[in-house]
């Protein structure tokens, strides 16, 4: 591969980062970016393979990775922040291995089951629907900072018990923390480190005044009474609670807005799904979730030296499986390249496989079937405003920061679609 077309990051893979990674997969579906540094695995069957084995590709990416300078660069008089981002960020579940993961993941299954997030349906209805009254009578709207963002901020904080009046701030230190995952800036490790200490400072002012209540026990509750029986403690309380913020918001945004945006770019599939939009959300966010993913790409360190496909994987590499590729796969999926809100099965690998499997699916689920059952129903003529769709390189492709739409005709009552 040519090395003008060897930088995952260009305004050319932006744009079509779909052809970008098909032909990757083609021509070389192991491949070495010498640019960033890291091998990228393109092909669903080896993808699946990753995930499989954690053992041999680790999710310990902080603190593997952190003998290396950031790629790309940061400014070295942040160094500091660096190390304090990866220090704290080490910290989390979901950048650990076994035995470490597993026992840090057990206290939180039984919340994020099946039947404890269906249980919250209604709750989002109504958040849904309070967000779209705010907006409905304007006639335009731009998804992402009317509905997208503000959205699963809403429902996590509240699983979380925070305070409905805290979520400009939690919306605030939320934007710095991702910073370090998702930001190709030099200042990007100083600015996370900052909303880290921030996000810390209120949750600790946040746990000093909890007091027990007759409620349901919610999430933080677990969380801190897992730190009572010995599961966690005081810090790992803090960063798993910031990365269930983080883990819910950012990736809801881009599955409502790239959702969103492949049913206006399908017209014959978003009036399909007009006529029966409650039947047919499971299957619908289902092939929104294959067709553009919230995250197209994630990272691993190879814990051993690893052979796949004839390339020596070296322990230590850097190693991203490109979810978007896999999820394209013409091996598995026909016609990939078209967007079928009825398609199944529909083996899409945005969640993950194995140990690793997003804890948060189902609710992720939820409140894109929740979204797209209230937009039909209650926009019905809703299209983009514009052609330009704005973009930004984050680590995984891509990110829209701003989505327009607008609609004509009166919005049916709250509710109409139940």
């Amino acid at each position: 591969m040519d090395a003008d077309y060897d930088d995952m990051y260009s305004t050319e893979v932006l744009a079509d980062p779909f052809s970008y990674y098909g032909r990757l997969r083609d021509e070389d579906p192991v491949h070495w970016s010498e640019k960033y540094q890291t091998w990228l695995v393109t092909g669903y069957d080896d993808v699946m393979w990753v995930l499989r084995h954690p053992e041999l590709f680790s999710s310990e990416y902080y603190v593997r990775d952190s003998a290396r300078p950031p790629v790309p660069p940061i400014d070295p008089s942040d160094a500091e922040f660096a190390e304090f981002v990866v220090r704290f960020r080490a910290c989390e579940f979901i950048q650990n291995d076994p035995p470490y993961h597993s026992r840090m993941r057990a206290p939180l299954r039984a919340y994020f089951s099946p039947k404890g997030i269906e249980s919250l349906r209604v709750r989002i209805r109504q958040a849904v629907a309070s967000l779209l009254d705010a907006v409905v009578d304007q006639g335009s709207m731009d998804v992402r900072g009317d509905l997208a963002k503000p959205l699963p901020l809403l429902v996590i904080s509240d699983l979380l018990g925070l305070p409905a009046e805290d979520r400009p701030l939690l919306a605030q230190q939320a934007e710095l923390r991702m910073q370090s995952a998702l930001s190709l800036a030099p200042d990007r490790m100083r600015l996370a480190a900052q909303g880290i200490r921030e996000s810390c400072e209120y949750l600790d002012r946040h746990l000093r005044q909890r007091r027990p209540g007759n409620r349901e026990p919610d999430v933080l509750d677990i969380l801190i009474g897992a730190q009572q029986d010995g599961h966690y403690d005081r810090q790992e309380v803090l960063a798993n609670t910031l990365s269930l913020l983080d883990a819910g918001h950012e990736t809801t945004i881009q599955l409502i807005c790239n959702g969103l945006l492949a049913f206006l770019r399908h017209p014959d599939q978003l009036n399909l799904f007009r006529t029966d939009p409650v039947r047919l959300a499971q299957t619908a966010v289902e092939e929104c979730l294959r067709f553009d993913p919230p995250l197209p790409a994630l990272r691993r360190i190879a814990a051993t030296d690893v052979s796949l496909r004839g390339r020596l994987i070296r322990r230590g590499d850097r190693v991203g499986f490109v979810i978007a590729s896999a999820n394209r796969d013409p091996r598995v999926f026909a016609d990939p390249d078209r967007f079928d809100i009825r398609r199944s099965p529909n083996r899409h690998v945005t969640f993950g496989s194995g140990i690793h499997h997003c804890l948060g699916h189902y609710l992720a689920r939820l409140e894109g079937q929740e979204v797209f059952i209230a937009l039909a129903t209650r926009l019905p003529d809703i299209r983009l405003a514009t052609d330009v769709v704005s973009y930004a390189a984050v680590r995984g492709v891509r990110n829209i920061t701003s989505l327009q739409v607008s609609w004509h005709r009166p919005a049916k009552p709250i509710g109409a679609h139940r």
